[in-house]
């Protein structure tokens, strides 16, 4: 048994993914604090408290066992964060606060300015909020392994939406779906402030699944997290029953409480007889919920193109009008071969009824890679974050992790009440931007570093290409009113393009193979995800645009 002192303060918490064989033991003063003398053949989830600060051994064996550990003082972790675990033959590695920032920037293949989770698989954003001065971003995470699992929620806090402290996972599944054998648990939900202020968060949970596309149960639950919101305190299924109609597909609520109605509503992604839909529900107290009818049914053609159903809703109102966002699982785009898409609509909500300005739905981003979208009210706009992942194009085998969140974006409408997005102020105002100077005019030599790029006049007729050793990382053009992005693996057969036709203002970033498009005022844009060439060295541009090209460093 390899062995490591280790000091505890007072009340801190241990907790660890691990499975067989293997063992471990916490002593102090040769009495045995905590044992585990055989882990689980199956991955499981251990946890220790210690109750009085001081030093303590820990005793293991087999460090391929530890799957994913940490320790944190629920007293400090606010400002701390969580202290990394890492276990190997002879020793314990521990980091914490900055030094997990280091040992991050270190990965040289990780993005710098996009939230990624230090370890493991990470989707969809969920319970964004902020409370106080502080920004909670919680998220779907798998924390045995790179790859989609059992789901619970990981989380993270920051005080300026770009740097991020690293917290304990929040939620669990209510069952151990590895010893099952099955897929499911804390599917995606949002934040919901009642009246009186106080916080809680309606999620999904999946039951124990054995087919991904199939005969599963989806049941809505309330977690109210502890006075630090540091844990799910309480958990309560509230809704189970699916209307006539619905199959498996029931889940992602956006809860809020309704003014004109005088009691609360929420809108759920399902299908109705194959059709994607938003469902909605009322209540007046939170916990019982009445079915009101579908607020969004999805023309057909959705259903004949694969769409299975809806999936995060997003319903809030902007500028005085409400907004529907959703995506169509398993959907593919039969003109460009596009999937995973984000369409929205504006209109009004009366009478429990949405009626949307134009049935046309309007696209929200060009690319493949922005998905998932949470958006969440804050000082008076609407916050949002995507997941950043294809499902057609997956990160090469070895990395830590997997996924990372879009910069976060605000919402609004423009004059002919068409939905924009731009990098919220926060991005502009936390990030450092430092000229890059060109060695001949419109090229640039790239740092290993986010870049931005911003292009004002007339887009017509605009190239940007760049290259790492001469080899293709992207190429962003507008030809003939069309804006389109390519990456090195794309081969033709998907078209990553949007309408473009009298714009004279573009924006993009790039971070180590993250490229985000925002042009027309925000109200076209594109978001790709590349793990192939992504550190390129050259950028050259053509255009008859002012062109400006800056370094990016969160400060």
């Amino acid at each position: 048994m390899a062995k490591e002192t280790v000091f505890f303060a007072s009340g801190e918490r241990l907790e660890f993914w691990a499975s067989g064989p293997g063992a471990v033991t916490i002593s102090q003063d040769d009495q045995i604090l905590w044992q585990a003398s055989a882990l689980e053949s199956h991955p499981a989830y251990y946890s220790y408290h210690h109750r009085e600060a001081g030093t303590v051994i820990v005793e293991w064996d087999r460090p391929e066992s530890f799957l994913w550990a940490y320790s944190y003082d629920p007293a400090k972790v606010a400002e701390e964060g969580i202290r990394l675990w890492e276990f190997s033959a002879d020793k314990i590695s521990l980091r914490v606060g900055k030094d997990i920032d280091t040992w991050l920037e270190s990965d040289p293949d990780r993005p710098q300015i996009h939230f990624s989770p230090c370890r493991h698989w990470m989707n969809d954003p969920v319970g964004l909020c902020k409370v106080g001065e502080l920004w909670h971003l919680f998220y779907q995470f798998h924390p045995i392994g790179s790859d989609w699992g059992p789901m619970h929620w990981g989380h993270a806090t920051s005080h300026d939406l770009i740097n991020w402290l690293h917290m304990p996972v929040f939620l669990h599944p209510e069952q151990n779906l590895w010893r099952l054998g099955a897929t499911g648990g804390a599917f995606s939900g949002n934040a919901f402030r009642d009246r009186d202020g106080t916080l809680m968060f309606f999620y999904t949970e999946r039951l124990p699944a054995y087919d991904l596309f199939k005969g599963y149960r989806e049941v809505q639950k309330i977690a109210r997290p502890d006075r630090r919101i540091i844990k799910a305190e309480s958990i309560v299924t509230v809704l189970e029953e699916r209307p006539k109609g619905v199959e498996h597909d029931f889940r992602d609520p956006k809860v809020w409480w309704d003014e004109v109605n005088g009691a609360y509503r929420m809108v759920l992604g399902a299908s109705i007889h194959g059709d994607p839909a938003v469902l909605l529900y009322g209540s007046d107290n939170l916990v019982d919920w009445s079915y009101l009818g579908p607020l969004f049914r999805a023309p057909p053609s959705f259903r004949l193109e694969g769409a299975r159903a809806v999936e995060c809703p997003d319903f809030f109102t902007v500028g005085g009008k409400w907004v529907l966002i959703m995506g169509f699982v398993g959907h593919r785009d039969p003109e460009s071969g596009r999937h995973n898409l984000l369409y929205g609509l504006v209109g009004d909500f009366f009478d429990d009824r949405f009626v949307p300005h134009s049935d046309t739905l309007q696209l929200l981003d060009f690319g493949t890679d922005f998905y998932a979208m949470q958006s969440f009210s804050a000082s008076g706009r609407q916050i949002a974050l995507a997941w950043l992942f294809n499902w057609e194009f997956r990160k090469p085998d070895g990395s830590p992790y997997s996924g990372e969140m879009s910069v976060p974006r605000e919402l609004y409408l423009d004059e002919l009440n068409r939905i924009c997005m731009r990098p919220a102020s926060e991005f502009d105002g936390k990030v450092d931007r430092i000229a890059v100077q060109p060695i001949e005019p419109l090229l640039f030599p790239l740092p290993d570093a986010p870049i931005e790029v911003r292009l004002d006049g007339p887009l017509e007729g605009t190239s940007i290409s760049a290259t790492q050793q001469g080899r293709p990382s992207f190429t962003i053009c507008v030809k003939d009113g069309t804006i389109s992005v390519s990456l090195p693996q794309d081969d033709g057969s998907i078209r990553y393009e949007g309408t473009l036709p009298q714009a004279s203002d573009l924006r993009v970033i790039y971070d180590r193979g993250i490229v985000e498009i925002f042009a027309d005022h925000g109200v076209i844009c594109g978001t790709r995800r590349s793990y192939l060439d992504s550190q390129p060295d050259r950028l050259a541009i053509r255009s008859g645009s002012c062109v400006s090209v800056c370094r990016l460093a969160s400060t």
